[in-house]
């Protein structure tokens, strides 16, 4: 303890007088000449230890620090606040300030748990952009730096790649020069951040060739330029300052025989070769464990001298770090040349010790420590690595990406995997896709015949089938004799070799880490293919790789990447699940989109307040009066782009029928911003109805050709419901206002009844047919449509009301609105339903100016027209709505730009677009289940909170 205190004492005194490389010299030599030959061997030694010690093995460790001195601790296991406790308690005891290593080659979780896990080494290899390997580098130096660890023993630079898989993630590449690359880029990253290095060079050796005892009469010559020994030279040489702080190798792989075909290791490859030759400064370790398989057994300590006298300067777990030390100073007083030998590899460790900052007392803070390690920026750099290291090998048929979903059937396979997994979850986020599960290759039949009317073809080849590739790869190759099909390898890059010729190959090397996700992605063009093969596999070589341009379709990716602090986006769930328990909707599902990027979709909640089917991000809801933005607005875009109509003269013109009318002077553009006069809400149902009961000349309980339209569960209208239905709105009753005035605002529905008539009649079909045929599908929106139940089940989609008044039952998948279901469900202002994620591809589009997936849906200035305000006396655009000025009650957050539109539904969703920040916000509930009147949704200001955080997420990142 005093000789601690002096240390620091006279530590303060020097950094008094000098500074830089003075200071650092006076430091090293005040240190070595207060230690006597004891413990300046303890020095030499790194102790392998667990932070989960029981109390008696806490108390062996502390009595080995205190009594040999060791110069580090190597930790092998454990949590970061066990760690922490451990090592500010042994550095308490230490008389000299110990080095603290780890194996964190992808990062801290490949030895502490609760710490973020990176990609393994392989990944790396396909990662062709180095700035961001030494990203990595440094992120993990950040970790390390706040659990008090100076030594990374990391990077694996063999390149003599041992199977089986997972094995060969652990390898970089199998070419020297690319291993080696990688391996500079990584060092280059920790060590610029004040964290030792320490390359590892520890390939597979049969036992055969391991001789019983070293010879030093046989050491034979090597040949610095050889292969093995490029990446030593390169990591010794081309490394800021003097290269790479430490280097760790067996010395095995150097093995030659002689002519008695006896095996040899070359004893002197360390001080001979790594020191003479390649001029290696920096701190040279060995493992005893791996030199005892050399040597055989020795008695106590002769094997950590060995080391010693083989150049070695920090041996990692002796086997009795007392009798090492004995051992070690009696040969040091009989030979000179082992003693100076000794006094340079302590004045090496106390230099590592300075330049790791242990020259001033550290004490790893614990405040806040797994929020420290696990940041956000962290996650950002993971998932970067994984969207620059999916790997396109083929694609002769120019088939990734995707260019067009519409009139495509798509079917995935996974081998090895269920069918509903992280891959398909994300390939259904595009397109709709069948999937399959292929666990054994007698599956083989029934996948053929489900595949049958598949157009393109998915195929995930997934770990687990290792077993069985060999068995069906021919299968999937005479399937592609006939459909388009795309393979997606996430297992050994060496099963590789059975997809040779095979026209589309992707490979995502794991199913970890977000490779499935990004390999989705990079099909439909969300994202582009930058990897390349950091192998040679059969017909693949290393390097290989296609790059792709993305198609602006979405990508799926962390809020920090598009600039939102992720930390205050989190307050949404607390909102949405406030809704929830307040009794204002069952369940809820939130979507926020940023630059072209889903950073955030949460669902929270059930389809009803019984709890049993819990809302995910599939759930298809009532989108309500979004419908006249999503469906009947994008009609009459099409019809005004296309010279259909001019939104400028009276609809009259267009539909004779208003012409003698109370609505003949109405002007398209009046109906859209809702200042024609027009009734906010006429009940036509009850026209239908007498005595609470259902007209039978109406409605009827079965379906035929009289009564074809759908109203509700076993509920059909009249074939004559519709023309009805026209007919009671030609002569419907509008607003009064003085004469010679203009209408003011006043929100209806009843316009979109008649845009809803005015497409039908110019373009020639149902509404419902040219919206799927000309943009939904198109888009890749499949769940966005009319009539759900054609399409999907009851537990996909969240109820609404249970109707008491009209149609006398619950309705799931029926629309709410009375007026829409009376016109068989498909109206103008009601009657569509999706889920988030497609409605939101419509919102995208909009703010992409009218292009999604490399298609022009619209031209740039259409967009701009509709979704402009249209007059001072109101906020409303053409069929949009708009922000409020200064409103707190208005639709949106005061938040939001004046370019934002978008809608809400009486149901309780909405949809914001925001230009300004290029942000696309969805909200959907079923807030009016089981009673519309509740309007708990509205009072308590959900959504526009919601979508407030969203700014402030924003806001706060830029600030910061």
């Amino acid at each position: 303890m005093l000789k601690k205190v002096f240390f620091s004492i006279l530590f303060i005194l020097i950094e008094l007088s000098l500074s830089g490389q003075d200071l650092k010299k006076k430091w090293v030599d005040s240190v070595f000449q207060t230690l006597n030959i004891q413990e300046k061997i303890g020095q030499l030694f790194i102790l392998s230890t667990s932070t989960y010690l029981n109390e008696e093995q806490n108390d062996q460790l502390t009595e080995l620090i205190k009594d040999y001195h060791p110069g580090g601790i190597l930790i092998t296991q454990g949590g970061p606040k066990s760690h922490a406790t451990l090592i500010n308690k042994l550095q308490s005891k230490s008389q000299v300030p110990m080095l603290v290593g780890i194996r964190g080659e992808w990062g801290l979780h490949q030895t502490l748990d609760s710490t973020l896990s990176f990609q393994k080494p392989l990944l790396l290899g396909a990662v062709e952009n180095d700035n961001l390997v030494f990203e990595l580098g440094e992120e993990i130096a950040r970790e390390m730096h706040a659990l008090g660890i100076h030594i990374n023993f990391a990077p694996n630079v063999n390149f003599e790649i041992q199977q089986p898989y997972p094995n060969s993630l652990l390898y970089l590449s199998d070419s020297p020069s690319r291993a080696s690359n990688k391996a500079l880029a990584f060092t280059n990253g920790l060590q610029q951040s004040g964290i030792l290095a320490c390359a590892m060079y520890l390939p597979f050796i049969r036992r055969e060739e391991i001789p019983q005892r070293i010879d030093s009469s046989l050491f034979i010559d090597i040949n610095v330029d050889s292969l093995a020994l490029s990446v030593f030279k390169n990591l010794a040489t081309k490394l800021s300052n003097e290269g790479i702080d430490g280097i760790l190798t067996t010395n095995l792989q150097f093995i030659k025989k002689d002519q008695a075909n006896n095996s040899k290791v070359l004893e002197l490859f360390v001080s001979d070769v790594l020191k003479s030759k390649l001029n290696y400064k920096g701190l040279i370790f060995g493992e005893i464990p791996h030199l005892q398989k050399i040597v055989g057994d020795q008695p106590d300590g002769e094997i950590e001298k060995l080391a010693l006298e083989m150049g070695h300067d920090m041996l990692i777990d002796p086997e009795d770090i007392g009798d090492a030390i004995k051992r070690i100073a009696r040969a040091v007083r009989r030979d000179k040349k082992l003693e100076a030998r000794l006094n340079d590899s302590v004045k090496k460790i106390l230099i590592a010790k300075y330049n790791a900052g242990l020259a001033s007392e550290q004490i790893i803070n614990m405040d806040n420590l797994i929020s420290r390690l696990n940041t956000p920026a962290a996650k950002v750099i993971k998932h970067k690595i994984s969207e620059f290291a999916v790997t396109l090998l083929s694609n002769s048929k120019k088939t990734i990406p995707v260019a067009f979903i519409e009139g495509k059937k798509f079917a995935s396979i996974s081998i090895g995997k269920d069918d509903q997994n992280e891959f398909t979850r994300h390939l259904s986020k595009y397109a709709k896709v069948q999937h399959y599960a292929l666990r054994l290759a007698t599956d083989t039949i029934a996948i053929k015949k489900n595949i049958a009317n598949a157009d393109v073809i998915i195929v995930g080849v997934f770990p687990f089938s290792s077993s069985f590739i060999k068995d069906v790869s021919p299968f999937i190759k005479r399937l592609a004799s006939k459909k388009e099909i795309i393979i997606c390898h996430f297992g050994d890059p060496q099963e590789l070799v059975y997809w040779n010729g095979m026209s589309t190959v992707l490979v995502g090397y794991t199913d970890e880490d977000w490779m499935p996700k990004v390999t989705a992605q990079i099909i439909f063009g969300g994202l582009p293919a930058k990897g390349v093969l950091p192998v040679t596999v059969g017909s693949f070589t290393e390097g290989q790789g296609i790059k792709t341009e993305a198609l602006n379709r979405f990508s799926y990716g962390l809020p920090e990447e598009v600039g939102i602090d992720s930390k205050i986006l989190e307050q949404i769930d607390a909102i949405a699940r406030e809704a929830i328990d307040s009794g204002a909707t069952p369940g809820s599902h939130v979507l926020v989109a940023k630059d072209g990027k889903i950073i955030y979709e949460h669902s929270n909640g059930w389809l009803t307040y019984e709890n049993k089917i819990a809302v995910t991000e599939n759930t298809i809801y009532d989108l309500a009066s979004v419908t006249k933005v999503s469906a009947t607005l994008q009609t009459v875009m099409f019809m005004y782009e296309k010279g259909l109509v001019d939104v400028n003269k009276k609809i009259s013109v267009y539909l004779p029928e208003l012409k003698n009318s109370n609505k003949k002077d109405y002007t398209i553009k009046d109906i859209l911003t809702h200042q024609a006069g027009l009734w906010p809400f006429l009940p036509f149902w009850s026209e239908t109805v007498k005595n609470g009961a259902l007209l039978p000349e109406y409605y009827s309980d079965k379906k035929s050709k009289d009564y074809p339209f759908p109203v509700a569960e076993n509920l059909f209208a009249s074939k004559v419901m519709k023309d009805s239905l026209w007919q009671w709105i030609i002569k419907a009753k509008v607003r009064e206002k003085p004469p010679r005035t203009v209408y003011d605002y006043r929100y209806s529905d009843m316009g979109f009844y008649i845009l809803q008539h005015l497409a039908e009649k110019l373009l020639n079909q149902p509404m419902e047919d040219f919206l799927e045929q000309n943009l939904y599908e198109p888009l890749g929106a499949y769940t966005l449509g009319y009539l759900p139940l054609e399409k999907f089940p009851t537990t996909q989609i969240a109820p609404t009301e249970d109707d008491k008044l009209f149609r006398k039952k619950l309705l799931t998948g029926y629309v709410h609105d009375q007026g829409a279901a009376m016109h068989g469900n498909i109206a103008g202002h009601a009657g569509l339903f999706g889920n988030a994620n497609d409605l939101a591809k419509l919102g995208q589009m909009l703010l992409q100016n009218g292009n999604y997936g490399g298609q022009q849906f619209y031209k740039p200035e259409t967009v701009e027209y509709f979704i402009g305000k249209q007059y001072e006396t109101s906020r409303r655009g053409l069929g949009w709505d708009k922000p409020t000025v200064s409103d707190w009650a208005g639709p949106t957050t005061l938040y939001a730009s004046p370019k934002t539109f978008g809608h809400t539904g009486f149901t309780g969703t909405c949809i914001w677009v925001d230009p300004e920040f290029n942000l696309v916000f969805i909200y959907l509930s079923n807030r009016v289940y089981p009673d519309m009147t509740n309007n708990k949704l509205l009072t308590g200001n959900i959504r526009p909170r919601i979508q407030e955080v969203i700014y402030k997420a924003m806001f706060n990142y830029r600030q910061y």
